[in-house]
């Protein structure tokens, strides 16, 4: 029995950093994450766009807001409201801080309490959380949340590693395969709109046991954890080829972003 405590181990690492390295690759350099969230904010804003959606009317939830990074994406795309959740205390204090004009609320959208939440939204964000949510049955019961919180039509826009074989599980996190998640996403009520890639070059690629995409990664890896210099220069130099790729390719072997929809009554 895996008796991992998700909102503990948040806590602790963001009272320790509430910043980049707090809720990015602790593994890696503080650069290194830096320009990672630049690739995060370019992909984000470009699928965002291409919503069938009129974003300046539109009301969105974050789930696990942590920093707020997508929070002030959000705000920089002219939505109407966007609301922030997190399973911390000490996030959703900063975050009101940080954010005075949005609204903020502890919520862990795993337990059944989050669908008791009185407000529905047009769009539900959920960026590099699902997959902390390590028992099953919570996470159904988080999708199943989210189907309850979105207005019929509304959106929900996430990221995963959407294996394409077996899961692979450690204490704090769980890669699903795309199967799973599909499945689990159908048996709920979502419509799959498209799954773009997030990263290409420049996170681990999990979803591939092709050497070519492994031994780089695993070296590069290595120097990156160990020296700043080295993970701003890495990271720049894989920025704008991780951009091109990501618009170019319909999937990857690292995250993605999926898009659903929930259905309008018949």
């Amino acid at each position: 029995m895996n008796d991992f405590n998700p909102q503990e181990y948040w806590e602790v690492r963001l009272e320790k950093e509430f910043g980049v390295l707090g809720v990015g690759h602790s593994g890696l350099s503080r650069q290194y994450n830096h320009w990672l969230y630049r690739v995060r904010a370019r992909v984000f804003s470009r699928q965002a766009k291409s919503l069938d959606l009129d974003l300046s009317t539109a009301n969105v939830l974050d789930v696990g807001s942590g920093t707020g990074f997508y929070i002030e994406r959000w705000r920089q795309l002219g939505v109407l409201s966007v609301t922030g959740s997190d399973i911390t205390t000490v996030a959703v204090q900063e975050l009101k801080k940080r954010f005075p004009d949005s609204e903020f609320v502890q919520m862990d959208i795993g337990d059944p309490s989050a669908a008791s939440h009185q407000y529905r939204y047009d769009i539900i964000s959920a960026f590099d959380v699902l997959f902390h949510i390590v028992d099953d049955d919570r996470l159904e019961r988080a999708i199943q949340n989210i189907y309850t919180l979105l207005n019929s039509g509304g959106l929900f826009i996430f990221s995963d590693n959407f294996l394409h074989g077996p899961p692979e599980r450690v204490s704090y996190q769980v890669s699903r395969s795309l199967d799973d998640i599909t499945h689990m996403l159908g048996r709920i009520g979502f419509h799959i709109i498209k799954r773009v890639p997030m990263f290409v070059l420049m996170s681990n690629p999990i979803d591939s046991h092709n050497w070519l995409f492994k031994l780089p990664w695993r070296i590069t890896k290595y120097f990156i954890a160990r020296s700043e210099v080295v993970g701003f220069a890495v990271g720049a130099a894989l920025y704008p080829l991780e951009l091109v790729l990501t618009s170019l390719l319909e999937e990857s072997p690292t995250t993605e972003i999926m898009i659903c929809r929930k259905p309008l009554p018949e």
